[in-house]
Parts: structure tokens; sequence; C-alpha cells
């Protein structure tokens, strides 16, 4: 690989990057990001759920 070929991949990558980040279209379907937001939050509340509950301290 020349210093060359290594630009020039650099630069794709930078273009590839500037490309998804200014795209309107997101890589994931939203259904499926609430689906995974949503097997998130049950198992966060089962670990809440699942805490032993504070004794009063007197």
């Amino acid at each position: 690989m020349t210093i060359t070929d290594f630009s020039d991949e650099r630069a794709a990558r930078r273009a590839a990057i500037r490309k998804a980040r200014n795209s309107t279209k997101p890589a994931v379907p939203a259904d499926q990001v609430l689906a995974l937001l949503d097997a998130d939050l049950a198992r966060i509340q089962a670990a809440i759920d699942a805490l032993p509950t504070p004794r009063p301290t007197d």
C-alpha cells in the first residue's frame, strides 16, 4: 500500500461518514429501534424490581 492509496482510503472513509451523518433516512427502522428500547426498558425494570427493599434506619 502506498501513501496515495492510504490517503484515498482515508478520504473514502471520511466521505462515507459525512454521507451517513447527512443522511435523512435512518439506517435502522424506527419500529426496530423502539422494540430494542422496549426490551432494554423491560430488563432495567426487572433489575430494579429485583433490588432488595431498603430497611428503615432508626
